[in-house]
């Protein structure tokens, strides 16, 4: 399958360059004009009260561009700068269920590497119908990032505690019904552009429905099925709901569920959790924000639970827009552990974002 998934992606992203302007004599040209560049960087300077230090990092770079071929066909290529490997905690139990002690003796990637997230041919079929494949977007936690409206001061919910890649590779289709109702479907491999699937791998599907009954509200459902081909796994499956309202034209606020069964294909360890975040305009250029996440982890008593913690998270600040396409923040963020023994977490960030 993901031989399969490869050699198309290819086939389309070759077969990309043959749809291109013609002139009267008949030559084929590079349009520029239909050229667009895609930056987007996310900067933060924090400094941890607990521990009292502070630190500077890059959470994200994305660099690539979007050619638009002719109304109803456009490409996209975007590399981002990451980890590409974090190994992480490695947890064994033996056929009694007790855990056994591992050694993780492999290494990290850097964190200055780049890699291919986005690399996707785009059909805009009818004025419903629009199909996608290559390396695609995810249409997970997308809505919710957006009315968020904050990505570079936190991410959402599903990205932040259960690191759900934003891109895979497969298809993806979107389709309107009306004004008011659409949905998308999506196949992928199920482990992101940046692990390679293995002999093991199955796909993931996934669907989503969004109902929005007016300007003011915003609602949508999604549920994801991502299959294991090892028997001792179990499909790991997701369901989000979140809701939306923007009571006035300064003030939004919104909300999510989410549960996940089958975390990371583990058997029987379950986990969910909601967030409600607000924002508030104090002019066109400055808003307040606040949010609340509470987190929940589900498992057998036995079972090694690594830095899976039940908890809560809250964050607020303001938000400041001194031109078009920079932001920056000064904010609060602070995670309270409803373990006594786990140490709680404070920090006062000043982050950034600047994208054209």
């Amino acid at each position: 399958m993901k031989r399969f998934f490869s050699i198309l992606t290819i086939v389309l992203l070759f077969a990309s360059t043959a749809i291109k302007a013609q002139d009267s004599t008949n030559v084929y040209y590079f349009d520029f004009h239909k050229l667009k560049p895609i930056v987007q960087v996310f900067g933060t300077a924090a400094f941890d009260i607990d521990n009292n230090n502070y630190g500077y990092s890059f959470g994200r770079a994305h660099l690539g561009f979007q050619y638009q071929f002719n109304n109803k066909w456009s490409a996209k290529m975007i590399i981002d700068r990451g980890r590409p490997t974090s190994v992480g905690e490695i947890t064994l139990t033996d056929p009694s269920g007790n855990s056994l002690n591992v050694q993780n003796t492999s290494k990290e990637g850097s964190y200055y590497t780049f890699w291919l997230k986005f690399a996707s041919l785009q059909w805009k079929v009818t004025d419903k119908l629009t199909l996608e494949g290559g390396a695609i977007l995810q249409n997970h936690y997308i809505t919710q990032e957006r009315f968020w409206g904050l990505r570079y001061v936190a991410q959402t919910f599903q990205d932040l505690y259960w690191k759900i890649p934003s891109s895979d590779l497969g298809f993806i289709a979107y389709y309107k019904i009306n004004n008011i109702i659409s949905f998308d479907a999506s196949i992928t491999n199920g482990e992101g552009t940046r692990v390679k699937q293995d002999a093991f791998g199955k796909v993931k599907f996934a669907g989503g429905l969004n109902i929005n009954p007016s300007k003011k509200i915003q609602t949508r459902i999604f549920y994801h099925n991502r299959q294991s081909g090892i028997d001792s796994t179990s499909t790991e499956q997701m369901i989000s709901v979140f809701a939306g309202f923007k009571p006035l034209a300064k003030f939004r606020i919104g909300s999510e569920f989410n549960y996940m069964a089958n975390l990371d294909n583990i058997n029987k360890v379950n986990s969910y959790g909601f967030s409600f975040y607000s924002a508030y305009q104090l002019s066109n250029k400055t808003e307040l924000f606040a949010r609340y996440d509470k987190l929940y982890y589900e498992y057998s008593e036995n079972m090694a639970t690594g830095n899976r913690k039940d908890g809560n998270t809250i964050m607020g600040g303001i938000s400041h827009s001194p031109v078009k396409g920079v932001n920056i923040s000064v904010n609060y963020q602070k995670w309270l552990s409803d373990e006594t023994s786990t140490q709680n977490e404070s920090r006062i960030l000043l982050s950034m974002e600047y994208k054209f």
